[in-house]
């Protein structure tokens, strides 16, 4: 694929996104695809993506800068949310607070076979949980 239609199939999958097909999106990332070097493969980006919709399901991305060249593709995207659902992570999990979320991010993805075979994703994790009110 080309640079062009990498850009074209990130953004198909995004819109999916912001339309609530779940599984829509996630045909972009590949069965066996390593997000941040961990083998999450298309399974565990469902159900994290799951997970954001229920806690999220109002989310909304805007993407405020794309990038690709050969088979990388970078995208640095805006998400606006209201947190109505609990957001039940590894670790805890956060209950409804019911205030907006207005945050940004990084992702890159190596694309592979039209998917994303890698993918690194960073937030400002602080910021995010700030907004929710769950730090200072």
């Amino acid at each position: 694929m080309t640079a062009e239609e990498n850009k074209a199939a990130y953004l198909r999958s995004v819109e999916s996104l912001n339309r609530g097909d779940v599984a829509a999106s996630l045909t972009f990332t590949a069965p066996d695809a390593l997000i941040n070097g961990q083998p999450l493969g298309r399974a565990g980006d469902g159900h994290r993506t799951e997970m954001l919709a229920r806690a999220f399901p109002d989310q909304r991305y805007r993407i405020d800068e794309l990038v690709a060249e050969g088979d990388m593709l970078v995208a640095r995207w805006r998400m606006t949310a209201t947190h109505l659902g609990d957001l039940k992570g590894p670790t805890m999990t956060i209950a409804a607070t019911g205030k907006s979320l207005d945050i940004w991010g990084l992702s890159m993805y190596r694309i592979q076979d039209e998917m994303a075979a890698e993918i690194w994703e960073r937030l400002d994790m602080r910021e995010f949980l700030s907004q929710l009110g769950v730090v200072p």
